[in-house]
């Protein structure tokens, strides 16, 4: 028999995840076996800024190597450059659009494309935190959707600034999954 009471004391309620969002990143979805969280348009949009940026400059670069047929440093610089922001663009797609899956018929949970399944029935409560991303000339609001397993662990679901939002699709699955939500103290980081 399970110890909510306990769970509840010992899972922790700082972030699981530090950094985020600052903008509605999914949005869920009803399916024919459950929910699915998928990636926002200003998610793709933001993902889509880095790769086209990253590669329009490793390709400058790579066209400046063959136009004057050497390699000078600052040529293999935008190649450099211009891969880093590409690799980061294709993290973000792969980060965004991996699939965020609440099967009833499988009575499975999964994130990502590799399948690693979470037994529905594990899951005790859903857990919101905030926090405040402090930067160098701004800070902005982040928030966090977990869920908390019948050890007291927990796994990240998403992360985004919609904190309205947020909820709302916290309360459609509290009562798919039929778990309590618990709101944890938003922290600083």
């Amino acid at each position: 028999m399970l110890d909510i009471d306990f769970i509840k004391k010992t899972t922790l309620t700082t972030p699981h995840s530090s950094g985020g969002s600052n903008f509605k990143t999914h949005i869920l979805t009803k399916t024919s076996n459950g929910y699915s969280f998928k990636a926002s348009i200003g998610a793709i949009l933001f993902a889509s800024v880095f790769s086209s940026t990253g590669f329009a400059i490793f390709a400058f670069g790579v066209y400046k190597i063959i136009d004057s047929g050497t390699f000078f440093m600052e040529n293999i610089f935008l190649i450099l450059f211009g891969a880093i922001f590409l690799a980061a663009g294709i993290y973000l797609f792969y980060k965004f659009l991996s699939p965020r899956v609440f099967n009833k018929t499988s009575n499975n949970y999964y994130n990502g494309f590799k399948r690693n399944n979470i037994k529905l029935n594990r899951i005790v409560a859903l857990q919101l935190i905030g926090e405040t991303i402090d930067g160098k000339n701004s800070s902005y609001k982040s928030f966090e959707l977990n869920l908390v397993l019948d050890d007291a662990s927990r796994v990240n679901v998403i992360d985004h600034g919609n904190l309205k939002k947020l909820i709302i699709d916290t309360e459609v699955l509290s009562t798919f999954l039929n778990v309590p939500i618990w709101h944890a103290e938003s922290k600083n980081s």
